[in-house]
């Protein structure tokens, strides 16, 4: 389970805060030896904190993708404990939508994406 603060500290880590960087989510597919391997990618669009179910909701979409920058702005509006909330990517698959949890992190300097690893859904 990643959390508010793991993304955030990640973020400043690896691409030093660089507010041309995009949010991008990349689908890594098990295959029968265990190796994990890219199946697809989407752009994060748009974001919301729930604080019943202490969750942030990361929403993709075909829109304009949410730049670091944003990201980050939003995220330091935030209280202390809700820096403690888990991250989700959200999607819809066959008319239902899907929320899964993050495994990881990376970036790719060349295309400026920072991408959030979520294990695709069977």
């Amino acid at each position: 389970m990643k959390v508010i603060i793991d993304l955030i500290e990640d973020i400043r880590e690896a691409i030093k805060n660089e507010t041309s960087f995009s949010l991008v989510a990349m689908a890594l597919k098990e295959q029968e030896s265990g190796e994990l391997i890219p199946s697809w990618e989407s752009p994060v669009c748009s974001m919301k904190a729930d604080e019943e179910k202490q969750k942030l909701f990361l929403f993709l979409g075909k829109g304009e993708p949410l730049g670091i920058g944003t990201f980050l702005e939003s995220t330091d509006t935030l209280c202390n404990k809700t820096m403690m909330h888990e991250v989700l990517v959200s999607y819809s698959k066959e008319a239902k939508r899907i929320d899964s949890s993050l495994i990881g992190f990376g970036e790719s300097l060349e295309e400026k994406k920072y991408f959030l690893f979520i294990l695709e859904q069977q």
